[in-house]
């Protein structure tokens, strides 16, 4: 679990960041699953045919590219910029008091200064050529990393603790709602599905009593 549990939230990570080449060719591997599957055992997903669905989409490719555009396509509408409106932005700002709105929530709400607040308290900070508000998911998922492998490094049961509160607490109750807003997602199942995993590690990380 010290290995696969960090291992997951870094693929979480880089995948809500969007996709790109090379993460492309790795989903089409089948290495950008591992991590999940080796968190089968214990992460209850909210279906046993989860890793299977995400498989099948994968399967259904045989070109990296192919799957790039396809992914990249989705990630653009679903989450960045469209005339529609935006279905669910990857900011814990836009989901205050269950809001999800990406035209009118303010993207430096209560949630950002929080975050702000948890890096500063690390010795942390955004790196210069981050231009994201520091709620956006991927960020948040980041820290998530950071404080479950130094908890384990350092043997610290209050790090790992605060993991675990942060995962509970600040994390899954807004990308649930980030979840439930993609879930009839028919063009692109691969983004509910992942989003899935996210909230099912994050719920099984806010069920563990924290200990080294």
């Amino acid at each position: 679990m010290q290995t696969a549990l960090p291992d997951g939230v870094a693929a979480l990570a880089r995948f809500f960041w969007g996709p790109d080449p090379e993460s492309s060719r790795e989903i089409l591997q089948g290495s950008f699953l591992s991590p999940f599957q080796d968190l089968a055992p214990r992460v209850r997903y909210e279906s046993h045919d989860l890793l299977a669905d995400l498989n099948d989409i994968i399967n259904s490719f045989t070109d990296a590219n192919a799957i790039f555009q396809y992914l990249e396509g989705a990630y653009m509408r679903l989450f960045i910029n469209s005339r529609d409106g935006i279905t669910a932005p990857l900011y814990a700002s836009c989901y205050v008091d269950d809001r999800a709105s990406g035209e009118n929530a303010p993207l430096m709400g209560p949630p950002a200064v929080l975050m702000k607040k948890r890096f500063e308290s690390k010795g942390l900070s955004l790196s210069e050529t981050m231009h994201e508000p520091p709620d956006h998911l991927s960020i948040e998922l980041e820290y998530l990393y950071f404080l479950l492998k130094k908890g384990w490094s350092d043997n610290d049961p209050a790090i790992l603790s605060e993991a675990v509160s942060f995962a509970a607490e600040a994390m899954l109750p807004w990308v649930t709602i980030l979840r439930e807003r993609i879930a009839d997602e028919k063009r692109c199942r691969f983004y509910p599905l992942i989003t899935s995993v996210a909230v099912s590690i994050l719920a099984y990380l806010g069920r563990q009593t924290p200990s080294t």
